[in-house]
């Protein structure tokens, strides 16, 4: 609650160090009409010119006891019907990234600490060095002109229009934004993945079922596998904002009508308390994923239940 209370401050405080401070919404609004006279009568309507402190009150109190994010001037609406209208676009997409990187990034990283510096180690390192650093736009433009135009030849757009189940009435067009994103999740997981079970797999109790003559696989599988979850979980748990911040990316690329398509677009066209209220809603799914993995975190090891009833 603490960590919400700052963010809550500093996006509510970041409109006065736009062009024209707090004011800026009178003169989009009122455009070539936005003399003196107009912008003083327009903010003094809306509330504007009331005090810094007031302000942050009826603001903390409105999104608190009324989850109410803002007013877009410029659209017209407010802040959370726009977001209830994308948000579950984005939603699916990054779950479905989510999904399938945990899929693919867990048993990569086992397999790759298996095969420790063997040619497959070697060469699932530099791929994912590869996509660890290679930018989402450009990631987003190869997969179109290799997979769209010249061998796959899949859609490059997804279905317009903001239904959420567009992802299940046709799942062709998702394929490239949904790898492209998933892509660049495997790459770090697989990274931490391997790092984790590799850890384990020097432990004491790990050299003690050798011993026993329990096989290689168990050993993997049974004694090391959920030790070594801990810390990927709480990496999933984290990766919330870095999903939302590629989704971003991929849907501009992809021209998915998306909460990132509309956050990009907001900023675009200086339309702060759309860009502010996304921030807030990120921040609270971002808070809720660290409390998640936590709780995970406690189901999976139980030694930290255990350390918490003393």
């Amino acid at each position: 609650m603490i960590v919400l209370l700052i963010v809550i401050v500093i996006t509510f405080s970041l409109p006065y160090f736009q062009p024209h401070g707090i004011l800026a919404p009178a003169y989009s609004v009122l455009g070539s009409r936005s003399t003196p006279y107009n912008v003083h009568v327009w903010a003094s309507q809306h509330g504007l010119l009331a005090p810094y402190w007031t302000r942050l009150y009826q603001y903390i109190f409105q999104l608190v006891v009324h989850f109410n994010l803002g007013y877009s001037y410029k659209q017209e609406l407010s802040v959370r019907t726009i977001i209830a209208l994308f948000l579950p676009r984005t939603v699916w997409l990054a779950l479905s990234a989510l999904i399938l990187t945990v899929i693919i990034a867990v048993p990569l990283g086992i397999f790759q600490a298996s095969r420790r510096n063997t040619a497959v180690d070697y060469a699932a390192t530099g791929t994912a060095f590869v996509l660890y650093a290679i930018p989402t736009f450009l990631l987003c433009l190869l997969a179109i002109e290799i997979f769209g135009f010249h061998t796959l030849h899949l859609p490059i757009s997804p279905p317009e229009g903001i239904a959420p189940w567009a992802i299940f009435t046709d799942p062709t067009a998702f394929i490239l934004p949904v790898g492209c994103l998933t892509l660049l999740s495997v790459a770090g997981i697989s990274r931490f993945m391997r790092g984790t079970v590799l850890e384990v797999l020097v432990q004491d109790y790990v050299r003690t079922a050798r011993a026993k003559g329990c096989s290689p696989l168990r050993v993997l599988w049974h004694h090391s596998l959920r030790n070594a979850l801990g810390p990927i979980v709480t990496i999933l748990g984290l990766s919330i904002p870095a999903l939302f911040g590629g989704a971003l990316i991929v849907e501009y690329v992809f021209n998915y009508s998306g909460l990132g398509l509309q956050t990009l677009n907001a900023a675009l066209e200086f339309d702060v308390p759309i860009v502010l209220g996304i921030t807030i809603l990120v921040s609270i799914f971002t808070l809720l994923g660290n409390l998640a993995a936590d709780v995970a975190l406690g189901i999976i090891d139980p030694r930290l239940r255990i350390q918490g009833n003393k």
